[in-house]
């Protein structure tokens, strides 16, 4: 029998709501109930479920973050693919999840001419982002970890995690991106914090002249780098 939890939430903050005991079918249920809406995100971890309506404040944290992500991968014309908060699932693992944001990168040419993701055939996503603001992603994290992705990113209030999958299949924290081995988590942070006292024009200006001025040089500079075949000539 499925049982519930009283919603939680704070006054600005995310509203969560967990079930238990929810069989394969019942969350493929849940999942084809919700729609094509992209609200409330929907975990699915051993049986038990969390719908997520991310804030105001949670989305425009995400929304940043992308936005980031974005315009080192255009600056530095490095080929991607953005999947947004895509339902990843699989029936064999009985596991599912919705990312705040997530990428391709190295395997973005496996699944670039497709109309869906099956994790059966397909590779799962080289970068995740999960924003953490009144709750933790604690079964999100698991999930991504279960199903292999190599990158996920946490930002909290204080900070930004870059968790990297090591050969023993677990998450240890890292101090440089996987995706952008040239970028720091702190600085990935700093950006991503500037004020939000202003609308993202500004931002994004100072932005894309960071990444001309300074990371393409890093980038093409570093001794050990070669041409993947996700970068453009």
């Amino acid at each position: 029998m499925a049982t519930a939890t009283q919603p939680r939430t704070t006054p600005g903050g995310d509203q969560l709501v967990e079930l238990a005991g929810i069989d394969w079918k019942g969350y493929l249920t849940l999942l084809r109930l919700r729609g094509e809406c992209s609200k409330p995100r929907i975990v699915y971890l051993d049986g038990k479920v969390s719908f997520k309506s991310p804030s105001y404040l949670h989305e425009r944290l995400a929304e940043r973050l992308g936005l980031f992500v974005v315009e080192v991968a255009v600056g530095l014309k490095i080929r991607f693919i953005s999947s947004g908060h895509t339902t990843f699932r699989r029936a064999k693992k009985k596991k599912g999840a919705e990312g705040d944001k997530s990428f391709y990168f190295e395997n973005a040419q496996k699944i670039r001419r497709q109309d869906r993701i099956q994790l059966r055939n397909d590779p799962p996503p080289d970068l995740v982002i999960e924003v953490v603001h009144s709750h933790g992603a604690e079964e999100a994290r698991e999930v991504w970890r279960r199903f292999g992705v190599p990158e996920v990113w946490v930002r909290n209030a204080e900070e930004l995690f870059i968790l990297a999958l090591n050969g023993e299949g677990r998450y240890v924290e890292a101090s440089s991106s996987i995706a952008f081995p040239f970028l720091t988590a702190i600085e990935i942070f700093e950006w991503v914090s500037r004020s939000r006292d202003d609308d993202e024009l500004a931002w994004i200006i100072d932005l894309r002249d960071w990444v001309r001025t300074e990371l393409f040089p890093r980038h093409h500079a570093r001794p050990d780098r070669t041409k993947g075949p996700n970068e453009s000539p």
